[in-house]
C-alpha cells in the first residue's frame, strides 16, 4: 500500500517543452550553431542540462559551460513559464491530497527554477516537498528521490511510488528502491512503451487521470 507519491516535473506534471525548446535554440543561435532538429529537441525535456547540450545538441565540451549560462539566463527571463499543466493533473493532485497522501516533486530541473515554476502554476500548495538538482548537475534521479523522501521524513520506501515520463525517472526509482508509474504522454517514453517485468513496476499510463484509477485500492493514507 502506498502513502507517498512523488512526481517528476517536466513531461509529467507540466508540458514545459515550448519554453525549453525555444530557449535551447536561442542558446544554439548565440553560440553560432544551427537549430537543434525537432526530434532531438524532445530529449531536452527531463535530463540534466549539461547532458542535453552534450547529447542532443552534440556541443563540444569547451562550449558546455557557456551554453548552460546562456540557457539559464534566457530561461529565467520568461521561458520557464512558457508551459501548461497537463489536463487532469490538478484533479489528480487534489484527489490524492484529499485522501491524505503525502505528495512531492523530484526533478532533475534546478531546484530554484522548479520552485518558481510550481509556484507560478499554483502547484506548490499540493506538495509537501520539492527536491531538484543543484548547480553541480551531478545528482542522479535516485539521489533526488532519496533527498525528497529524507526531507519528508519517509523511512519506509515500500510505501512510496514515483511517477515519471523518462527512463531516468525509471532508473531513479530502481536505484532508490521505490515503486514506479510510467506515463507516455510526456517526452521520454514513446506511446505504447511497456515497463520491465520487475517488482514495483505498476504500469504505463496514457493520461494523468489514469493515475487515480491505477492507485485506487493501492493507497493507504492518513486522513
Amino acid at each position: 500500500m502506498f502513502s507517498t507519491i512523488l512526481f517528476d516535473l517536466d513531461g509529467t506534471l507540466l508540458d514545459t517543452s515550448p519554453g525549453i525548446f525555444a530557449t535551447a535554440n536561442h542558446t544554439m543561435y548565440e553560440l553560432g550553431y544551427d537549430p537543434i532538429p525537432p526530434n532531438e529537441l524532445r530529449t531536452f525535456v527531463g535530463p540534466p542540462l549539461v547532458d542535453c547540450f552534450r547529447i542532443a545538441a552534440r556541443l563540444p565540451e569547451q562550449h558546455l559551460s557557456q551554453a548552460i549560462t546562456i540557457f539559464r539566463k534566457k530561461y529565467a527571463e520568461g521561458g520557464m513559464f512558457d508551459a501548461t499543466i497537463y489536463e487532469g493533473m490538478p484533479e489528480v493532485l487534489t484527489e490524492l491530497k484529499a485522501k491524505g497522501c503525502a505528495l512531492g516533486v523530484a526533478t532533475l530541473k534546478h531546484e530554484g527554477v522548479a520552485r518558481e515554476v510550481l509556484d507560478h502554476f499554483g502547484l506548490c500548495p499540493h506538495m509537501d516537498t520539492l527536491a531538484g538538482s543543484d548547480d553541480s548537475g551531478r545528482m542522479t534521479k535516485g539521489d533526488i528521490i532519496k533527498m525528497a523522501l529524507g526531507r519528508m521524513g519517509i523511512t519506509d520506501f515500500s510505501t512510496v511510488v514515483m511517477v515519471g515520463d523518462t527512463q531516468l525517472d525509471l532508473q531513479g526509482a530502481l536505484d532508490a528502491k521505490v515503486a514506479f508509474i510510467g506515463v507516455d504522454y510526456g517526452f521520454g517514453f514513446p506511446l505504447g512503451h511497456t515497463l520491465p517485468d520487475a517488482a514495483g513496476m505498476l504500469g504505463m499510463l496514457r493520461k494523468p487521470l489514469d493515475i487515480l484509477t491505477l492507485l485506487d485500492n493501492r493507497i493507504s493514507c492518513d486522513q
